[in-house]
């Protein structure tokens, strides 16, 4: 039985002041064949950053991008997984 792709969205918060923001950019070029979209967002009145990203994957890869992700210091992460495409 051939899995599908399911398509997420990724919400992650990054801390302006963390050193491991380019381990944060190694995940991310990491799974970048499953990225269809990526936006940055920086905001000057808080003490973090936003990225948002779209993927298109089996549900095993998104999971192992936020565990990933997940386990670096003042990185947060929260993922919205669609049910049907």
């Amino acid at each position: 039985m051939e899995k599908e792709n399911r398509i997420a969205s990724a919400l992650i918060t990054i801390d302006k002041d963390s050193m491991d923001i380019p381990v944060v950019n190694s995940v991310l070029h990491e799974f970048s064949p499953y990225i269809i979209a990526r936006q940055g967002l920086s905001l000057p009145s808080k003490r973090f950053n936003i990225i948002t990203i779209i993927l298109e994957s089996q549900l095993n890869t998104i999971n192992s991008f936020a565990g990933k992700i997940g386990q670096i210091k003042g990185a947060n992460i929260k993922v919205l997984i669609e049910k049907n495409i």
